[in-house]
């Protein structure tokens, strides 16, 4: 039996995992973005569809949706003026594979969805995302979740911890009270 020689950057070619839709709408009430999707996210097409994420469960305690929701109901979320983009369109297995240039690419495609669609506010989901949109602003550290003094396109920023179960160590109870910060921006839901 012969072994192939294994030179670095070459590999059989592995298909790769489909990006996701954005689910967008004229007009959108809260518009959340994601740093990029997860694997398991592309592999069943759906936002948030990690078995640890909190985010369809914040959305619902947070009553910024009148009913219980999961993953494979991302689509409808226009019907209540709410959108879903990443950052990054790449599938990973965590942020840390991806590069200056996937940031700066999604950066201004991100600015070229927020100036067509004009969302009231643009929810940030992790706060990783702040220094990499508003590079130029003044580095803070421990920068906290909720509404930011900048804007894009007059939208409002509003900076949300990451509902990732990878970001487990931040108690659910905080991330609600983040997530309940958007309600004003919403209809009048009770969850």
């Amino acid at each position: 039996m012969t072994k192939r020689p294994c030179h670095p950057g070459t590999h059989p070619q592995m298909p790769r995992p489909p990006s996701l839709p954005d689910h967008l709408a004229p007009d959108l009430r809260i518009l959340f973005v994601g740093i990029n999707p997860g694997l398991r996210s592309a592999s069943v097409g759906h936002h948030y569809a990690g078995h640890s994420n909190r985010f369809w469960k914040l959305l619902y305690e947070a009553a910024l949706v009148p009913e219980p929701l999961t993953y494979r109901d991302d689509g409808r979320l226009p019907e209540w003026g709410l959108g879903l983009t990443n950052l990054v369109a790449r599938p990973t297995a965590g942020m840390e594979s991806l590069t200056a240039e996937d940031y700066a690419t999604g950066r201004l495609a991100l600015m070229e969805t927020i100036r067509r669609y004009r969302p009231r506010v643009v929810a940030l989901l992790g706060i990783t995302l702040y220094p990499i949109l508003f590079p130029f602003e003044p580095r803070q550290a421990g920068r906290k979740p909720g509404l930011q003094s900048v804007t894009l396109y007059n939208s409002s920023i509003v900076l949300l911890p990451n509902p990732s179960g990878r970001n487990a160590a931040y108690p659910y109870s905080c991330l609600l009270n983040a997530f309940r910060t958007l309600a004003p921006w919403t209809g009048n839901f009770s969850g």
